[in-house]
Formats: C-alpha cells, structure tokens, sequence
C-alpha cells in the first residue's frame, strides 16, 4: 500500500478512530514495559532472597562444624547436613579440614566438582554459576567460657580461641529461582494485560464520552451543508465539547435567521427586478412603437416635401431666379438627410436591441468581404487593403459585420483625398489581452475632441466628408454588448488608428 493510498485511508478515520489508534498501542506497550521491569525487580530480589539464605544456612553449618573438625569426626555435623539437604535446593554440603582434606562430604543427585571460592577472613564468599550459588565460610574456634584449665576444650585450643579449624562449603540451586522467574514473569505478565485491559475499556469508554458528541456535532453540519438544516442536540461531555455544541447551535440559529432574512429580501428583490423588467418591456414595446412611427409616419412627410420640392425644380425651376432655386434645393437636400438620419438612427436601435448568437468567427475572412464590397461601391477610390489573416473570435456574425462595414467603411471615407489610400487590419498585445486595430493614412483627427468621437450624431469634420456621426457609435454599441471597448489615436492630416477588444 502506498502512502498515498494509505493517508487517504487514515483521513476517512474519524476522531474515535484517531484516538484509538493513538492511546491503545500506547496504553498496552506502557503496561508491558511496566511488567516487565516488575518482573524483573522481582526476581532480582528473589535471587537476593535466595543468597541470603544460602548464607545463613552456611553460617549454620559454620556454627556447627567446629566440634566436628575439632575432633575430627563427621558423625557430629551429619545431623545438621542431614538436615539442610532435606531442603531440595541443596546441592551439596562439605566440611574441609585446616590441611584440606574432606571431612564430610553429601551431595543430592549426580556429584559434581564445583569451583568453590575461596574463604574469606570473615564473612561468607559467594560464587554464582549458571545453575548453582557456591558458598564458602571459615570454621573458627569459640572463645572458652572460663579458663578453666581442667576443661578439655582449654586444653585443646590453648587460652586465646579463633583459631581456624576448618572451611564449610554449600552449593544451593537455581532451579527455584528459575521457576519463580517464570511464574513472576507470567504473572506480572497477565497482572498486566489485565491491566491493560480495563485501562483499555476505560480508555474507549472516555474516547465515547469524548468523540461522541463530536460525532453528533460532525453529522449535523455534514447534514447542513447538504443543504437539510437541522437543529443539534445538546451535546454531552466536558465543558469545551458543551461549549463547541452551544456556540454551533447559536451560529446555527443566526444562519437560520440570516436565511430567512435572505431569502424575504430575494422575494421582495424579485418582485422589483419583475416590476422593474415589465416597466422595460413597456419601454421597449413603446420605443418600438416610436421606431414603427419614425420609419413609416415620418418617411410619408420626407418623401413628399422632397419630391414636391424635385417637382417644383423641374417644373418651375426656369421661372425661379437663381436664390429662390438655391432654397428649393436646400429643402430637398435638407429631406434627405433627415430621411438618412431616420435610417441610421434606426440602424442604431436595432444593434441595441438585436439578440446575440455567439459562434466562432473568422474576422479576417469577414473584413475580406466588406472591403470586396468597397471596392465594387467606390470604384473611383482604389485603397490598398491590407488584412492579417487567422483572426477569429468569439462573436455575433451579424453585429459583427455591421461593425467592422461601419469601422472599414469610416476608414475608406476619410482616405478619399489621399494620393495613395492606404487601411490595413491587424492584431496586436496588450498585457496579454487580444487588440485589434485599423488604420488608415486619411485625414485624422484632433485628439482633443476625442471623447466625441464614439457618441451618436457627433461628427468631427465639416460637409467635405460626408456621414451623419452614427457609424461609430454603432461600433461602440456592438463592442459594448460583446463585452468589449474602442478607443482611437490620432493626428491631423496623418491618419488614425481605431483600437478595439473582443473578449473570449
């Protein structure tokens, strides 16, 4: 199992989980080292237990071998080696002479040659092997009670006593020391695990008390944010746990409160966007009502002042002198450009109110045809078009199109008294942001009426050039309505260039 696998199995664990998993292995690893160590003090003080008493027991036989070795006859100390051999942990017992011959000698099972120590001056010499404690203690001669030279005993050992007499050996078994290891060890051991056990059970208990109503506290939320609000229950357990539980339900309480709040100020919000968006209907039903009329009660008055006043040229125009016909054909002039600001004013409303399709455009091949369609209108004016191919963009193809004839047609306009024409459409960066440009060698601008330059019926040149002043605004509709902007560079005389984005 990877790492990975194994945090994402770890993370789907929940906080009793966690916990468990933390404080059990820990919990029983601390109760069997503490075993053991118990085990181990314990037998450390068995096997003290066990010196001790092989010491006392050869200072008993010390005690009592000195009439033995002083007469030299085993018979007086086989009643007390008779008597600690009948102790199964006793090996062996022997009674050495001053000159180190065996005296007495008994030994419980096989004999065996033990390297005893060797005596000390006082005290008993221990000696420890893998089986068997070896003990070793001098036989000394007591002081006699009275210098009473008629007792044999004076005359034996003279008038001073503690004269060696001897050395007694004893070798003592482990074999008891080893099973009381076992039976310690096993039963520290179990003492333990048992312990272990109910500090377990107490731990998991605690973890309940603990995790559980945390757990409560995680399904509610779990339930909140599914979207099901549900209130909490008072959660049981140490005070921080009561505290996380009440401060929960108090933000549940506010959020409940806040919803509600939310959702009356979304009904009343509705209800204005409906009122609000049926006053707009209105507005547009009525607009286009107004652009029903413009189009067709207008056109009507248009038409007949103009073709009256053409009439009156045509049928009375050799008895008018020179200012009266100058006024006539004022009128009519004045018509048609009324008729083509209706038009274009028209044109404009459309653009605004035109539902958008967008789809993927090649803006090169498009720009393509409107100047195809250029150089057919104004064969007179040849322009060298110049466009970068592979442009496409995201956009409505037929406000597209409306922008880039009214954009391309400004541009061919105002190079019409230039010597060598020339209008090229590009794409250039900025801060990473797609801008296109088109520009031309005309007549340019002033820069400081700039800001007028995309509003409606706002014309910058006098009647050398003509148009009514919509064509940019159109393109400032349609750009605004993908999203996008405009803006120009220009100089006097020396052309200009009109910049423009189109956002994906």
């Amino acid at each position: 199992m990877t790492a990975k696998r194994l945090a994402n199995l770890l993370g789907r664990r929940g906080i009793r989980t966690w916990l468990a998993i933390a404080t059990i292995p820990l919990t029983l690893l601390g109760a069997l080292a503490i075993g053991l160590v118990t085990a181990a003090l314990s037998t450390k003080e068995v096997a003290l237990y066990h010196i001790r008493a092989g010491e006392q027991m050869t200072a008993n036989l010390a005690q009592r071998s000195d009439l033995a070795l002083l007469y030299m006859s085993s018979a007086s100390v086989a009643d007390t080696a008779n008597l600690l051999m009948g102790n199964p942990l006793v090996k062996e017992v022997r009674v050495i002479e001053k000159q180190g011959e065996v005296l007495y000698a008994r030994s419980n099972g096989k004999t065996r040659v033990w390297p005893y120590p060797d005596a000390p001056v006082e005290g008993t010499a221990t000696a420890e092997l893998d089986d068997v404690w070896l003990f070793s203690r001098l036989v000394r001669t007591a002081a006699p009670a009275s210098m009473d030279s008629a007792l044999p005993e004076a005359a034996l050992l003279g008038n001073t006593g503690n004269e060696i007499l001897g050395e007694v050996q004893l070798a003592l078994s482990k074999e008891a020391l080893l099973k009381a290891r076992r039976s310690i060890f096993f039963g520290n051991l179990f003492t333990a695990l048992g312990f272990s056990l109910l500090v377990v059970i107490a731990t998991l208990m605690m973890l309940r008390w603990f995790s559980h109503p945390l757990e409560a506290l995680a399904d509610a939320m779990h339930e909140t944010r599914s979207g099901h609000w549900t209130d909490p229950e008072p959660l049981v357990g140490p005070r921080e746990v009561r505290e996380i539980g009440d401060s929960y339900g108090a933000l549940m309480k506010t959020l409940r409160l806040r919803e509600e709040q939310l959702r009356d100020f979304n009904q009343d919000l509705e209800e204005r966007i409906r009122r609000r968006t049926h006053a707009l209907e209105t507005s547009n039903k009525e607009l286009e009502a107004f652009s029903y009329s413009v189009s067709h009660d207008l056109r009507a008055p248009l038409r007949a002042i103009n073709g009256f006043g053409k009439a009156l040229l045509e049928d009375y125009g050799e008895s008018l002198d020179a200012l009266a016909h100058n006024y006539v054909q004022r009128i009519c002039d004045g018509a048609e450009r009324m008729s083509e600001l209706i038009d274009d004013m028209l044109k404009l409303s459309r653009v605004t109110r035109f539902d958008m399709q967008l789809t993927s455009v090649d803006m090169s091949h498009l720009a393509e045809v409107v100047a195809s369609e250029m150089r057919e209108q104004f064969p007179n004016h040849p322009v060298d078009f110049q466009v970068t191919p592979g442009m496409r963009v995201q956009a409505d193809p037929t406000l597209l199109r409306i922008m880039l004839d009214n954009l391309l047609s400004n541009a061919w306009k105002y190079t019409g008294r230039v010597k060598a024409p020339r209008v090229q459409f590009d794409r250039v960066g900025s801060d990473g942001e797609p801008v296109y440009v088109v520009r031309d060698n005309g007549a340019g601008f002033d820069m400081r009426f700039a800001d007028k330059l995309f509003g409606a019926f706002q014309r910058l040149h006098g009647r050398e050039f003509e148009g009514t002043g919509v064509g940019l605004a159109i393109v400032q509709r349609v750009l605004a309505r993908h999203g996008g902007r405009a803006w120009a560079e220009a100089e006097v005389d020396k052309g200009a260039s009109f910049f423009f984005t189109l956002p994906d």
